[in-house]
């Protein structure tokens, strides 16, 4: 259940990385989430997942404000697209990659409670 849940996840992730209209260093956000929504699917590599996942996570929310302040100062404009809507798909973007990588973080917690569940019944049944 937790494993499909994490490749639903992934799956958005990547269709925002790949067909969203969001300027550049978002689409890279989505694919590096989606990779830890990937590791968060397996019990070994459950840990660097997570980690992925909520390192995304809090640089999305840094990033968020970002062009907002650098394009209302005309010295910055060359570090984000500062035409059009770029800065609210910028932002859009960002709390998007924040709100699915805490998904990617609560299936991958609830996994992580399935597995141990499953040993202790284990240990327990042979135990008998």
């Amino acid at each position: 259940m937790e494993r499909t849940g994490q490749v639903v996840v992934g799956a958005l992730m990547l269709g925002c990385a790949l067909f969203g209209p969001f300027p550049h260093p978002v689409p890279l956000l989505f694919v590096i989430a989606a990779v830890g929504a990937a590791n968060a699917a397996f019990p070994l590599m459950r840990t660097f997942g997570s980690a992925l996942l909520g390192g995304v996570a809090a640089a999305s929310v840094g990033l968020s404000s970002v062009p907002f302040v650098t394009c209302s100062t005309e010295k910055f404009t060359d570090v984000f697209t500062c035409t059009g809507g770029a800065p609210t798909w910028h932002m859009t973007g960002t709390v998007l990659v924040a709100g699915l990588s805490g998904a990617g973080l609560v299936l991958s917690r609830a996994s992580r409670s399935a597995d141990l569940d499953r040993r202790l019944d284990q240990l327990l049944a042979q135990r008998r």
